[in-house]
């Protein structure tokens, strides 16, 4: 399993971003899930967790740097936002041994690369039990 396999898991952005809202999340990260989930269960037990998201990682900021300097900020950002709404839930979400690992890996990695920028790991439960359910600012119950 190649880095161009898993790769528009995190830089596909715009289309799984957008559909990123509460009535539209679940049915993206099942898609998500259905179309990446057998692919990083794969790859993790054939590279482990520890290389496989040092690779990730390298292969991210491969791209940043690809982009021109002012492209760079917003690029990072998308792909940080994939990292911790759909790759990460689905990583731990997954039964396949390791895949919690490499969760665990992308986000120590990415913790060491910028300790600046850092993220918490969250599960699709918490992330859905997150959106409000409003009209106007004004919190409806369910």
């Amino acid at each position: 399993m190649n880095n161009e396999e898993l790769l528009p898991a995190i830089r596909e952005g715009r289309t799984w971003l957008r559909r990123f809202q509460r009535r539209q999340y679940r049915d993206a990260f099942l898609a998500y899930t259905e179309r990446f989930g057998p692919l990083y269960a794969s790859a993790v037990t054939q590279r482990g967790a520890a290389a496989l998201a040092a690779a990730l990682l390298d292969e991210m900021e491969k791209g940043w740097a690809q982009r021109r300097f002012w492209n760079r900020g917003a690029a990072q950002a998308e792909e940080k936002q994939m990292l911790v709404m759909y790759l990460t839930p689905m990583l731990l979400g997954l039964s396949a041994p390791g895949c919690a690992d490499l969760a665990q890996s992308l986000h120590d990695g990415w913790i060491a690369r910028r300790p600046k920028d850092e993220y918490q790991l969250a599960t699709y439960a918490e992330i859905q039990s997150g959106f409000r359910n409003a009209i106007l600012g004004i919190d409806i119950r369910s």
